[in-house]
């Protein structure tokens, strides 16, 4: 199932009695961002959002929809309700061509004599994977 390539949540922007703010998206529980300014929260609550559908999305699991502003309970008359859009596609890349560790076993003598050549073992694993899967560029699978 292809997920969206955008999301829209609403985040609760609550005032601390610090002068600081807190924050959460009513749709994922347990989530708290407590932030200086507004500035910085909106940034640290976009980045939670992205984490969070990643891991939903890995996972496999359905996206929750959006909360209906209206239907969100309010503490305290000051505190408000602003919407966090993130576009998935860059942050879907990122994740898939970040770096794995996968470790591989091979005799002593082995590798040995690799390390003596300087091979690049993480490289050549890399190139015969795809060779094995028939990959012939880091976008195809």
């Amino acid at each position: 199932m292809p997920y969206p390539l955008h999301y829209i949540y609403p985040l609760v922007v609550e005032k601390a009695e610090d002068g600081g703010i807190g924050m959460y998206f009513p749709d994922f529980p347990g989530t708290a961002i407590l932030a200086s300014d507004i500035t910085d929260g909106i940034r640290r609550a976009k980045e939670m959002l992205v984490d969070i559908i990643l891991n939903v999305e890995e996972e496999g699991k359905d996206i929750p929809t959006p909360s209906d502003p209206d239907e969100i309970e309010l503490q305290n008359s000051k505190d408000r309700i602003v919407f966090v859009e993130i576009f998935m596609p860059p942050y879907r890349n990122e994740d898939a061509n970040k770096t794995v560790t996968k470790n591989c076993t091979l005799p002593k003598w082995l590798r040995d004599a690799g390390e003596a050549a300087g091979l690049n073992f993480s490289q050549l694993l890399q190139y015969a994977s795809k060779q094995q899967l028939g990959i012939t560029d880091k976008h195809s699978s």
